[in-house]
């Protein structure tokens, strides 16, 4: 089969690999679509995983083989990735005690999507229903990302909520935090095509925080500052953006991931005692949340679908989402 491999040159090349053998409780998925995530560009660019890698997560296909063990799936279901066995109670992440998301968390854990064929473990996948098209259903998880956060803040019925950076996690928030009873949001955004795709999904007010003071343009349109704010940039300054823009007693929930010493002056907001937050992954039980909001039309994903690509396009596909201004936001391999 053909797939994207990562190589020491820091590059994404399509060669021919063997095609996956599945184990006792896998499922070969025949990949239909792969959508492109923020943190595959992370380890693309910092070299967090091995040359050889497959990557991609995020993804939907039909059942092509099964292992001896699988039940519940037969050939040429409809199957998009899922996160696995719902427990009793808060089903909690199973970290270890120091966990880091640099170190642990861009580790390759299987051989990934970028590829037309993939193995997985049936607890993995889930069976799409009629009224989610395969293109949807690839956006599962970085929807159910932005389900998590939404889950962990204090939202309130009216609340001003603010987003900062409208990639696709931003803007699967904004539209997370209308449906939770956010009255008013704000999109902090320097890509102007991506401030376009914000308003069309909701947001009230789209800021480039490039051309004017955005901390000041929510404290003039609140009178307090932000009920709520959604860190979803992990760029240098945009922790203590947060952090200044929200109210008396307001939350910051950090949702992005940021690879640099971010910038922090904590006298001008602890004397607000806001609240931080940080928002990594998503629980088991919150993909069917995901999923019934997809399934009952809840979420509109076509706005943040700028492109898709075949697999020889990915590695320009990468190198394009890397551009501050470029024209793309969500990018999908059809493979």
């Amino acid at each position: 089969m053909k797939a994207a491999v990562y190589t020491t040159e820091k590059r994404l090349v399509v060669r021919e690999v063997p095609d996956p053998i599945a184990g006792d409780d896998e499922i070969i998925m025949k990949v239909k679509y792969c959508a492109i995530c923020g943190s595959d560009i992370h380890r693309y660019i910092y070299g967090m995983v091995k040359p050889g890698t497959i990557l991609g997560h995020e993804f939907s296909g039909t059942v092509a083989a099964m292992g001896k063990k699988v039940s519940g799936f037969k050939i040429g279901d409809r199957i998009a990735r899922w996160g696995g066995k719902i427990t009793r109670g808060r089903d909690q992440p199973n970290f270890p005690p120091r966990y880091s998301a640099k170190e642990r968390g861009f580790l390759p854990m299987f051989a990934g999507a970028y590829a037309q064929y993939m193995a997985i473990h049936a607890d993995k996948v889930v069976k799409l229903p009629d009224e989610v098209s395969d293109i949807d259903a690839a956006l599962l998880e970085p929807l159910t990302v932005a389900v998590h956060a939404v889950r962990l803040s204090k939202i309130m019925l009216g609340d001003f909520v603010v987003v900062i950076a409208a990639g696709p996690i931003g803007l699967f928030t904004i539209q997370c935090a209308k449906l939770a009873g956010a009255l008013k949001i704000l999109v902090s955004e320097i890509n102007e095509t991506r401030l376009q795709v914000a308003s069309i999904l909701g947001a009230d007010y789209g800021v480039n925080p490039l051309r004017g003071d955005v901390v000041q343009q929510v404290v003039d349109l609140t009178q307090i500052g932000a009920d709520v704010v959604f860190e979803c940039a992990g760029a240098k300054n945009t922790l203590q953006q947060s952090l200044e823009m929200a109210k008396m007693g307001g939350q910051v929930v950090v949702v992005a991931l940021c690879w640099e010493q971010a910038e922090c002056l904590p006298v001008e907001w602890v004397g607000r005692e806001v609240e931080m937050k940080a928002s990594y992954g998503h629980l088991n039980s919150e993909w069917a949340i995901s999923l019934d909001l997809m399934r009952l039309g809840k979420i509109s994903t076509q706005p943040l679908i700028t492109g898709i690509i075949e697999l020889p396009e990915i590695d320009n596909a990468f190198r394009e989402l890397l551009e501050p201004h470029s024209r793309s936001v969500q990018i999908v391999v059809k493979t």
